[in-house]
C-alpha cells in the first residue's frame, strides 16, 4: 500500500563522501586526488576531487589510465567501513531536524519533512539550515524531495524537488533512464530498445516489461511513482558513542594523533549535541602497528561538557607524558560516561562565564599528575576528629550535617599542653567511641584560649591515657 498522502521526503546526497572517508585523516590532503575500488580484477577511479577531475580524471577510468593523465594524482583504496561512519554522521545531522530518520546506503540520507518545514517556515529554510550545518561539518550535500522516500532519494542526486504527487511524477518521466542506475544488462536491453527516457519505459505494457527486461523493474517503477510503498527501517542515534579511525601512515608523532583526536571529538560533540548529553568521561585507545594491543588513555572531567579545545589541551598533556613502544596506526575514542547537559550559569551584569576556571584547572591538573595525583577532603561521619575526614576525587561535594564547634586546622598528632596556661570558654563536649575496632578512647573536649589569646581545641583524655593536649586551632584572632 502508499504511504500517508501528506507525507514529505526530503533527501541528503553526499556524493564526496567516499572521497571524504577515504582522506579524512590526512592534515594536507593533495590536490590531486581520487579513491579507486575494484571491477572485474582491477583498479577503477570511483571518485576524484575537483582538480583531479579538471585534470582528466573521470570515474570508471582504469587507475593506470589516470595515473598516466595526471601522474601527480594520489588516490586511496575505498574505505567501506569509514563511509559508513561518515553516513553515520549525516544520519546525526538529519535527526537534528527530523526524528523519522532512513539511511539509504552508500551515500544518502532520508528524513520525513511534513512537520519539521512548518517549524523552520518552510521548506527552502529547512533546506538551508540543514545544508549549512553540514557543510561546516565537512559533509557537502545535495538536496531533492519528494512525497515518495525513495523518489526523494533518487530526486536528491538530480536536486528535484516536489511538493505533490502528480508534480513528482511529470519530474520522474522526463528523466534520463541513466538516471535509474540500472545494472549493465538491463541498460544494454533498453537501449537496443531505442528507449532513453523514463516516460517511454513507462508507456509500454507492465506485462512486457515484465517479460523483456524481468518483474524487478516494474517492482522499482511502481515504488518509484508512489504506487506500492517500500519498507524502511527507522534510524536513530546510538546510546553510545564508539569511533575508530585508522591513520594513513602509522606514527608516533603526537600532532598526527592530535589531527586524529580533533576529527574524532568533533564527530563527538555532534553526538552528544544531539542527544543532548554532557561528557563526564572519555576512553581512547592507541591501536600498535606491530599488533602488541591497545595502549589506553582516560580523561576525566571535572565538571560534565563538552568543550573541543579543552579535550585537546588534555589529550595532549597525556601524550606529552607517554613512551609510545611503536608507531600507532589507529585510535579509537568512546564516550562511556555522558550526563544530561546542563548548559553552564553565566554572570548577570557581564554575560561571561565566571564558574569554568576552576573545573578547568582540576583537568588540567589531573591529565598532568595522573587520575590519582589529586585528591580532595570530604566529612566522614566519625566522633573521633582524627577520623572524621575521607580523601575524595576533587570536586567532590559532600553535606556535614554537625554543626558543633570544630577547628580550620587539625594538628597532625595531639599535642600535651598545661592546664594552668589555658582558660576553658565552652565544653565539656564527651566523646567516648571506638570500642569496636580496639581504639577506644574516653576526652572532654573544650574550647580554650592560651596566654596569648589564641582559641584552641583542647580535651581532657581519661583513656587509654591521662593528661590535657591541643587537638586544633580555630583562628590566630
Amino acid at each position: 500500500m502508499p504511504g500517508p498522502r501528506n507525507e514529505r521526503w526530503l533527501g541528503l546526497y553526499c556524493p564526496q563522501l567516499p572521497l571524504l572517508a577515504a582522506w579524512q585523516c590526512d592534515p594536507q590532503v593533495p590536490e590531486l586526488h581520487a579513491v579507486h575500488g575494484h571491477d572485474r580484477g582491477r583498479h577503477v577511479i570511483l571518485h576524484a576531487g575537483a582538480a583531479a577531475r579538471r585534470a582528466g580524471v573521470a570515474p570508471g577510468q582504469p587507475l593506470g589510465t589516470a595515473l598516466a593523465i595526471a601522474p601527480a594524482l594520489q588516490s586511496r583504496p575505498r574505505h567501506s567501513r569509514a563511509e559508513a561512519s561518515l553516513l553515520e554522521q549525516l544520519a546525526l545531522g538529519a535527526w537534528q531536524a527530523s526524528s523519522h530518520v532512513v539511511q539509504a546506503p552508500p551515500d544518502c540520507v532520508l528524513l520525513e519533512i511534513a512537520g519539521s518545514r512548518r517549524l523552520y517556515g518552510g521548506l527552502r529554510p529547512l533546506v538551508e539550515t540543514l545544508c549549512a550545518n553540514l557543510e561546516q561539518r565537512g559533509l557537502p550535500v545535495r538536496t531533492g524531495s519528494a512525497p515518495v522516500p525513495v523518489t526523494a532519494r533518487l530526486f536528491a542526486l538530480h536536486g528535484l524537488h516536489a511538493a505533490g504527487r502528480g508534480t513528482m511524477r511529470e519530474k520522474l518521466h522526463g528523466l534520463p533512464l541513466s538516471a535509474l542506475a540500472l545494472d549493465d544488462s538491463q541498460a544494454r536491453a533498453l537501449s537496443g530498445c531505442g528507449l532513453d527516457r523514463v516516460a517511454q519505459l513507462l508507456r509500454l505494457p507492465a506485462p512486457e516489461r515484465a517479460r523483456r527486461f524481468g518483474p524487478e523493474l516494474n517492482r522499482r517503477l511502481l515504488c518509484l511513482e508512489g504506487r506500492q510503498a517500500t519498507p524502511l527501517a527507522a534510524w536513530q542515534p546510538p546510546r553510545r558513542f564508539r569511533l575508530r579511525l585508522e591513520l594513513p601512515a602509522a606514527s608516533s608523532d603526537s600532532s598526527a594523533l592530535l589531527f586524529v583526536f580533533r576529527r574524532a571529538i568533533g564527530r563527538m560533540a555532534h553526538w552528544l549535541d544531539v542527544r543532548d548529553q554532557a561528557l563526564t568521561r572519555l576512553r581512547v585507545s592507541l591501536y600498535r602497528e606491530d599488533g602488541g594491543g591497545s595502549i589506553p588513555l582516560e580523561v576525566g572531567l571535572s565538571r560534565p561538557g563538552m568543550d573541543e579545545e579543552r579535550l585537546l589541551e588534555l589529550l595532549a598533556l597525556k601524550l606529552e607524558d607517554l613512551e609510545l613502544p611503536a608507531a600507532v596506526e589507529a585510535v579509537e575514542l568512546s564516550a562511556d560516561s555522558t550526563d544530561e547537559h546542563r548548559p553552564p550559569q553565566a554572570d548577570l551584569w557581564s554575560g561571561n562565564n565566571r564558574g569554568d576556571a576552576w573545573p578547568a584547572l582540576l583537568d588540567r591538573l589531573r591529565a598532568r599528575l595522573g587520575e590519582h595525583g589529586l585528591s580532595g577532603l570530604a566529612p566522614e561521619p566519625e566522633h573521633r576528629p582524627e577520623k572524621a575526614w575521607r580523601w575524595v576525587a576533587p570536586g567532590t561535594s559532600s553535606h556535614c550535617e554537625d554543626d558543633r564547634p570544630r577547628p580550620t586546622w587539625l594538628l597532625p598528632v595531639p599535642r600535651p599542653c598545661r592546664r594552668e596556661n589555658l582558660r576553658l570558654e565552652e565544653g565539656p563536649e564527651r566523646i567516648e567511641v571506638g570500642w569496636w575496632d580496639e581504639q577506644a578512647c574516653r576526652r572532654d573536649y573544650f574550647v580554650a584560649r592560651d596566654r596569648h589569646g589564641r582559641r584552641l581545641w583542647v580535651f581532657h583524655e581519661h583513656r587509654p591515657r591521662e593528661g590535657w593536649f591541643i587537638h586544633g586551632l580555630f583562628d590566630q584572632a
